[in-house]
């Protein structure tokens, strides 16, 4: 569980999408997500909201908000493999890149994902993830992950939202990971 909701914490943001991201040799005019990444704490914002509204524990969400985490992606024209790594953690996750809808039982921040689709903004700049979930408390929703890059290609956003069945309110969230040399 405590894996889970650190995994997911390494992987998404929102902001403006203006990303002087370099080429990907595979995919031309497209962010290269390529390389390892940490999670920049102190420019990121909690996790807490999301991981509340989601009706995660009070001491999952203590660790998801302190793990030091690193992050490593590899990015082909068709597939995002990324592999997160913290203090007692572990995630490995695999997208597929084309849209394509895939059936999951992963467990991400409390909640379980009921099946996944990756696919590109239409301006190619943005990598958007999208997770059916179901909570702890039977609640259904979606919760999106975005990736985008902004100072040439060094630091990766992450923006997290999440969209509960019958509630009123979005939950946005955003962390920024620096990418390593």
């Amino acid at each position: 569980m405590l894996f889970s909701l650190a995994g997911l914490a390494c992987v998404v943001v929102f902001t403006p999408t203006h990303s002087f991201a370099q080429s990907n040799t595979d995919q031309p005019g497209k962010p290269n997500f390529n390389g390892t990444w940490k999670l920049d704490r102190k420019s990121s914002a909690s996790l807490d909201p999301l991981m509340n509204g989601i009706g995660t524990g009070f001491l999952e969400r203590k660790y998801a908000n302190s793990a030091g985490l690193k992050a490593t992606f590899r990015q082909t024209e068709h597939v995002l493999k990324v592999a997160t790594r913290g203090p007692g953690f572990a995630l490995d996750e695999t997208l597929y890149l084309d849209g394509r809808t895939v059936p999951s039982t992963q467990e991400l921040l409390g909640a379980t994902s009921i099946n996944i689709t990756t696919a590109w903004s239409n301006n190619n700049e943005e990598l958007v993830e999208t997770r059916q979930i179901k909570t702890r408390r039977g609640k259904s929703g979606q919760l999106t992950i975005a990736r985008h890059l902004i100072n040439a290609g060094k630091t990766l956003v992450v923006a997290f939202t999440l969209k509960l069945d019958a509630e009123p309110k979005t939950i946005s969230v955003r962390q920024l990971w620096q990418k390593q040399a």
